[in-house]
């Protein structure tokens, strides 16, 4: 709760400081999950848009974000999860443009290990198995990097891999957003991890197959490749301005091509 105060008012000076020049602004606050594409989002609209300026802070969470946006701090959440109950009474929608596979991934220096079972990952992940060479990898220590509860991917997990929400004490480190715990996996060798797609794509990190499925789109939408996670941007009332025009520019084919060259899919636009 303090950290994310910290965060909700750091963007407040975000917000007391615009770009010297711009016509309008808005700031794009919350997960991390979709950090990095929806800078990428951004940038590719500002250069059409030269008097547009569209902040994508560090990461608070996709309930940082909802917090932000409820208390006007931000104009538009950024979310990796379903509002809830208590949140759509706040006034808040949102409308989600992408999908992104929750893909298992690791720094490996040899291609010995290119698929993972889901009984192989709860081992893992159990600390019941602690050596690549147990899965056919080069002999070396698993470094295991998890996410807390709560988390989109985490949830993914617990949802569709058969012993995972059961898993009462977790081998390795906690990561408390996605830009940390890819940053983790792509600077330390022999580490597993798991996250967003988007995050991972036109990294070093290798994406493994899990029981034998690749997370492609045709997989993904045939339920083959069960693990997703919906990316929303979410915001109080009406959108109006240059959030109402960012909101529809994210529908089109510029930012739809931008979407899968990144790893994610576009959605056909779903509200919350």
């Amino acid at each position: 709760m303090k950290k994310h105060g910290l965060l909700i008012f750091l963007l407040l000076l975000v917000l007391a400081f615009p770009r010297e020049g711009s016509a309008e602004k808005i700031v794009v606050a919350g997960t991390g999950d979709s950090q990095e594409l929806l800078r990428l989002l951004a940038a590719a609209y500002e250069k059409s848009h030269p008097d547009s300026t569209i902040e994508v802070p560090e990461s608070i969470g996709s309930s940082g974000g909802i917090k932000a946006v409820a208390r006007g701090v931000c104009d538009l959440a950024r979310v990796a999860r379903p509002l809830n109950n208590k949140e759509t009474l706040l006034g808040l929608k949102g409308r989600v443009f992408a999908v992104s596979p929750v893909v298992i991934a690791a720094n490996l220096s040899s291609s010995a290990v290119e698929n993972i079972s889901s009984a192989q990952l709860v081992e893992i992940y159990s600390g019941a198995m602690t050596d690549w060479s147990e899965i056919g990898g080069t002999p070396g220590k698993i470094l295991v990097a998890n996410r807390e509860a709560g988390d989109s991917s985490r949830s993914a997990l617990e949802k569709h891999v058969a012993g995972f929400a059961e898993i009462r004490e977790f081998a390795g480190r906690i990561l408390y957003n996605t830009p940390e715990a890819m940053e983790i996996l792509a600077r330390h060798g022999n580490t597993i991890g798991y996250g967003p797609l988007a995050m991972v794509r036109h990294t070093n990190i290798r994406v493994l197959k899990l029981d034998g499925n690749s997370p492609t789109e045709e997989n993904v939408l045939s339920g083959k490749y069960p693990l997703s996670t919906a990316f929303s941007l979410v915001w109080k009332g009406e959108l109006t301005g240059l959030a109402r025009e960012f909101v529809r520019y994210l529908e089109g084919a510029e930012a739809r091509k931008i979407i899968v060259d990144q790893g994610a899919y576009p959605s056909a636009g779903g509200r919350h």
